[in-house]
């Protein structure tokens, strides 16, 4: 029975992990370049608008890959 707890808590927390890029800049409406590697990052809908253009963001998001990524948070880098 612990072993089956232990393996649901383990499941969940993999589950509900959120990726993030520490300075992105906002190129379209729905598309993002980490300042740090390169690495282009494709979000689903129009998450970021107009509003996002200027500057460097944190964004938070959940989803694998680069593609097709669910937006959880976006605020301004330092």
């Amino acid at each position: 029975m612990k072993k089956i707890i232990l393996s649901a808590f383990l499941l969940f927390g993999v589950l509900g992990f959120s990726r993030y890029v520490e300075r992105c800049s906002v190129t379209s409406r729905n598309t993002c370049i980490s300042a740090d590697t390169g690495k282009t990052f494709h979000f689903k809908g129009d998450p970021f608008g107009t509003l996002f253009y200027n500057g460097y963001w944190t964004v938070e998001f959940t989803g694998s890959g680069y593609r097709n990524l669910e937006l959880t948070d976006v605020y301004l880098a330092d």
